[in-house]
């Protein structure tokens, strides 16, 4: 990718700098994550806003909040939710083309609904030497847009569920390992109980260069738990 193309798109966010996380805040060694945290368009509720899988439970959450949340997979991982959320287009979005740069191919992911900042590390998600597996990027883009889906519902007395029906992936750079990826990911349309939704990841070069690693698309049905699918 050309470093003038993502300057321009990642630049686009127009961050604030008006809030420093605490010194023990995970991702304070992170400049870009810094940055992100100091955003005022989005908030968090608490440090750990994914679920965690607890033994004498059921399996629920059990790969993402405990197989991927040891020291040596994900130890550390932060949502971030836009504040002002715009209407969801309901005509189908178009699938991204594959010969376009993904950063300005449509449906574009700015701004994002969820900015989810991971904390990678080694050798539990490494597919090569200090390179995460490309299954691991793709389970983790999979609870970031499902992370999108959910700031559009309602938090209580909802029966039905997203379950990911399609996701598509596009590798373009290795992901680093250790380090952070940050995944920004938005829903670009709702047809009844589907849910279209766009997401890209970036790391942060020693540079302080924001570099794109990732993108995809998925489609998601809203079904109730006792369906069979």
């Amino acid at each position: 990718m050309q470093r003038g193309r993502n300057e321009a798109c990642l630049s686009s966010l127009g961050m604030d700098h008006s809030t420093v996380p605490s010194d023990n805040h995970p991702f304070r060694a992170y400049p870009l994550a810094v940055r992100l945290l100091r955003d005022p368009q989005y908030w968090s509720s608490s440090v750990e806003t994914f679920g965690k899988h607890s033994q004498g439970e059921s399996d629920r959450f059990g790969y993402f909040g405990g197989t991927l949340a040891t020291p040596k997979t994900i130890p550390n991982r932060f949502i971030l939710r836009r504040r002002d959320l715009s209407p969801l287009p309901t005509t189908r979005p178009p699938w991204p083309d594959p010969t376009i740069n993904p950063l300005r191919s449509q449906p574009s992911v700015l701004p994002p609904d969820v900015i989810v900042l991971l904390e990678l590390g080694k050798p539990g998600v490494s597919g090569h030497a200090s390179t995460a597996h490309g299954g691991v990027i793709a389970s983790c883009f999979d609870e970031a847009m499902h992370k999108a889906i959910e700031t559009h519902l309602p938090r209580t007395g909802r029966v039905e569920r997203p379950y990911t029906a399609q996701l598509d992936i596009r590798y373009t750079r290795p992901v680093r390992v250790p380090g952070l990826l940050v995944i920004r990911a938005k829903v670009v349309a709702r047809i009844g109980r589907k849910f279209w939704v766009r997401a890209h990841a970036s790391q942060e070069l020693d540079t302080g260069e924001e570099i794109f690693t990732t993108d995809s698309i998925a489609l998601f049905l809203m079904v109730a738990p006792s369906t069979r699918l």
